[in-house]
């Protein structure tokens, strides 16, 4: 307590170091360093930025800027991936987060200030700003939320409420609780602090079990086969035709393999994002292919084109991938979920040179089901992009600015992709009768009402699981990442009460439970000398149930009744008037 009022005669200092902690608190507490990180540590994440709030000393604005600088390390650490994607996106990606920890400190210090009663106006205030940052501004970004790690905690039982009110209802009673844990610390009454601690944590804990709270409706149980290529993502930027074809070879193999497996054969097998090896998957575009007599050339296009390998032809038909992997799975009699492009009005044109080119009204990101060797002509075609990925948030309005920006920091990188409409379930018929699948794509997963939306239609059961594909090689070597995607994803299975696979490309394929436990997600090799290529064969238990519709409505309310009475609160601050002048007492 006395380095603290020591460091009230340096506000620059108090702030930048609150907001250094604050950093500290949450690369500690996700998964960096080890499998799990130090889940607990994420109670304490927004304390030092409350007490900088609380008590700004300097200008609220001034205190403000200092801790989001203090924070910054945070932001590097954890999003050090991006720099080989995108060196300009980086930057703004940084100072875009940094900006919510300035609006924070700034707007707790002027809400405490006007309204007193710091213990219940700044947990509204974090949480509101966090959901104005994952789900409202520049179509959100939900990643690192301070209560993810949670879902860690013993049982995830501090993790539950999320099924009554969602992860900001879990973000709203962690914040409270650390607060009278600080409290406590620094004096401010033991019996009071105490109670009021034990009363949070007690209500804390019966939400959860409430939350978590057996399903008991039928279960049933399928067996999945996922299969985990581990293609390095330079391969994808520069897909040459050879490389998709060697690679081709490679799916087929863990598919086999899968299937086969004498222990747990799969009712159905899923490919990760976008690893169907062809052009497109859709039956209509696939026909236009074949029409036009397009090929393949198979020769290698430079020295490390799929090197080492032989007896390659050197030209096959544009359509020879899907038409293979269409006998293989009749074969295999057993279903299969993959993901590929779709088009919309697709022309494939040749010019005086014979030069291909592929136009159309729309191109999308999608998941097929495959079964009795047909493609089901209704698929899925993602509805979130994800931002900075796949589409510039308002930038991407302006088709020349966007080819500048991606021309300056993201060579190589196009937003091509359109935004679906329509959150179709695929309907994958098994031998015990037919599952309802979700298939969010990628960072979809990470979306609370996209995946609400492929599970529940007005409260009313609509899928039976959730099938997360996605590719995860965009991060590199940075594996916490990976681990950081799929802790995130975990929380959907808690707020829907639905189980989910995860097929990636590379990094963490598993099965969630639908109280976010992960039950299975040891690979099983082929033999290759790479332990990040396998399949997995798994069983899960499938969800039931449908949606109660008033926890369906305070899910989706709580959120923007936080960001509300934030933004409520603030504007009464600047209509009231000061009871008295902000000390500045910076040096």
């Amino acid at each position: 307590m006395a380095l603290l009022k020591w460091t009230q005669r340096y506000p620059r200092v108090r702030a930048m170091s609150c907001g250094l902690l604050s950093a500290l608190f949450l690369v500690l507490a996700f998964p960096f360093f080890e499998s799990n990180g130090v889940w607990w540590l994420s109670i304490l994440i927004p304390i030092p930025l409350m007490v900088v709030a609380e008590n700004p000393v300097t200008h609220p604005s001034r205190a403000a800027v200092y801790a989001g600088l203090g924070v910054l390390p945070a932001w590097l650490w954890t999003h050090q991936w991006m720099w080989g994607v995108t060196k300009i996106g980086t930057p703004f990606l940084m100072v875009y987060l940094v900006f919510f920890v300035w609006l924070f400190v700034w707007t707790g210090a002027r809400l405490c200030q006007y309204f007193g009663k710091a213990w219940i106006v700044l947990p509204v205030a974090w949480v509101g700003i966090e959901f104005l940052r994952g789900t409202v501004a520049l179509s959100g970004y939900p990643w690192y939320l301070s209560s993810h790690p949670l879902i860690d905690s013993p049982g995830q039982i501090l993790a539950g409420p999320a099924a009554i009110g969602g992860v900001h209802l879990v973000g709203f009673l962690a914040v409270i609780f650390g607060w009278q844990l600080w409290g406590f610390v620094r004096g401010d009454g033991f019996i009071s602090r105490s109670l009021s601690a034990s009363g949070v944590l007690g209500l804390w804990i019966v939400l959860g079990i409430i939350g978590l709270e057996s399903d008991t409706g039928e279960q049933r149980t399928v067996t999945v086969g996922i299969v985990q290529p581990n293609i390095p993502q330079d391969n994808r930027m520069d897909w040459t035709d050879r490389q998709r074809y060697v690679d081709w070879m490679m799916l087929r193999e863990l598919t086999i393999a899968s299937a086969r497996d004498s222990e747990r054969t799969p009712d159905f097998i899923v490919w990760p994002e976008g690893f169907v090896p062809g052009w497109t998957f859709d039956p209509i575009s696939l026909q236009h292919e074949r029409e036009n007599g397009f090929t393949w050339d198979l020769r290698p296009r430079h020295i490390d084109d799929a090197p080492g390998v032989w007896g390659l032809p050197e030209l096959i038909p544009a359509t020879t991938i899907v038409d293979e992997f269409l006998v293989m799975q009749r074969n295999l009699d057993i279903p299969m979920v993959v993901g590929s492009v779709a088009f919309e009005n697709l022309k494939i044109e040749r010019d005086d040179q014979e030069w291909v080119t592929y136009s159309n009204d729309g191109m999308y990101n999608s998941v097929f089901s495959v079964a009795n060797g047909e493609i089901d002509p209704k698929w899925y075609n993602k509805m979130h992009l994800t931002p900075f990925g796949e589409v510039m948030p308002v930038i991407s309005k302006w088709e020349w600015l966007e080819k500048q920006l991606l021309g300056l920091g993201a060579t190589g990188m196009e937003f091509i992709l359109s935004a679906g409409q329509e959150p179709m379930v695929l309907n994958v018929p098994v031998k015990r009768g037919e599952i309802r699948i979700g298939t969010p794509i990628c960072f979809e997963a990470t979306v609370s009402n996209v995946c609400q939306d492929l599970v529940f239609d007005q409260g009313e059961r609509i899928a039976d699981i959730l099938v997360n594909i996605t590719n995860d090689g965009w991060f590199g070597s940075w594996d916490p990442s990976r681990r950081t995607h799929m802790l995130t994803a975990r929380w959907r299975c808690i707020e829907l009460g639905t189980p989910m696979v995860r097929c990636a490309n590379t990094g963490v394929s598993c099965v969630i439970d639908r109280r976010g436990a992960v039950v299975e997600e040891r690979l099983s090799m082929v033999d290759r000398e790479d332990p990040m290529s396998g399949y997995l064969n798994a069983s899960v238990e499938l969800g039931s149930g449908d949606l109660n519709m008033a926890l369906e409505w305070f899910r989706g309310v709580f959120g923007w009744s936080m960001l509300g009475l934030t933004g409520l609160g603030l504007i009464l601050s600047f209509l009231q008037k000061r009871s008295e002048p902000v000390l500045d007492a910076d040096v």
